[in-house]
C-alpha cells in the first residue's frame, strides 16, 4: 500500500501502475474471486449515484476486500462530510469503516494490518486535503535535503512518486516550489538527511494544519 496512493489521485495515478492486477470475475460472497484485493476510489466518484453499480457486490471481489476511499476533494474538508463517506461505505455492504490520516503512516499502516488479518470488507476513508488545496497563511513550509549528505539511494523518489523531488546529479533535491509539505519523503528517507520545519509536530498538529491551509481562500 503506497502511502502517496491513498494521500492524493495524483500520487496514486504515478505509482499505483506497478501493482494494479485485476480481480478475476465470477467471485461471490461465498467463494470470493481472490484472496485479497484493494479497491482505490476518489470521494467525488465514492459519492455519486453510480457508485454501487460501479463497485457491485464488495464481498465477492476477495476474502479479504480493502474499499480505499481517497478524500481529498473541497466538498470533503468538514469532518461530517468525510464521517458521511464511512456510513455510505457500510450501506453498499462494508462491514466496517475507520477514518485515517494517510500521512501520519505508523497509524495507517497499523490500520491496514488489522484489516488485512480479518476476512470480510473494511472500508478505509484516507482524509486528507489535496496539496493544489492549500493556501493562504498555513501553507506549509517546503522539506528540505541535506545535499553534503545525501547518498543518492532514489528511496525517497521511488516510495513516494513525488513531483518535488529531483535527482540533480550528484544529489536529490527538493524543488521548494512544489513541495506541498507532506512530509512523507522524511519518513522514508533512511539515512534521515531530510528535514522538516514540523518535526516537532504531532500528526494530529499537521493534520489541523492542512486542512486550515484548504480552507484558506487562494
Amino acid at each position: 500500500m503506497h502511502p502517496a496512493a491513498c494521500a492524493c489521485v495524483g500520487g496514486q495515478s504515478a505509482l499505483l501502475d506497478r501493482y494494479k492486477t485485476p480481480v478475476p470475475l465470477g467471485g461471490t460472497a461465498q467463494a470470493p474471486a481472490s484472496e485479497a484485493c484493494i479497491h482505490f476510489i476518489p470521494d467525488t466518484v465514492f459519492a455519486g449515484k453510480d457508485a454501487a453499480s460501479e463497485l457491485g457486490d464488495i464481498k465477492a471481489k476477495g476474502r479479504v476486500v480493502i474499499l480505499a476511499v481517497l478524500a481529498s476533494s473541497r466538498a470533503f474538508l468538514t469532518r461530517e462530510a468525510v464521517e458521511d463517506l464511512g456510513t455510505r461505505a457500510l450501506d453498499l455492504g462494508c462491514d466496517d469503516a475507520v477514518v485515517v490520516d494517510p500521512l501520519d503512516s505508523q497509524h495507517a499502516m497499523g490500520v491496514l494490518g488489522g484489516a488485512l488479518a480479518r476476512p470480510g470488507a473494511h472500508a478505509v476513508v484516507f482524509a486528507s486535503p489535496c496539496a493544489q488545496l492549500q493556501h493562504g497563511e498555513y501553507e506549509a513550509e517546503p522539506a528540505e535535503i541535506d545535499e553534503y549528505a545525501c547518498m543518492s539511494c532514489h528511496r525517497c523518489q521511488q516510495i513516494t512518486g513525488c513531483p518535488a523531488i529531483a535527482f540533480k546529479p550528484p544529489v536529490f533535491r527538493i524543488e521548494a516550489e512544489a513541495c506541498s509539505g507532506c512530509d512523507l519523503c522524511v519518513e522514508y528517507c533512511r539515512t534521515h538527511v531530510i528535514y522538516s520545519p514540523r518535526s516537532r509536530m504531532t500528526p494530529e498538529e499537521r493534520s489541523r494544519a492542512r486542512y486550515a491551509a484548504a480552507s484558506q481562500q487562494p
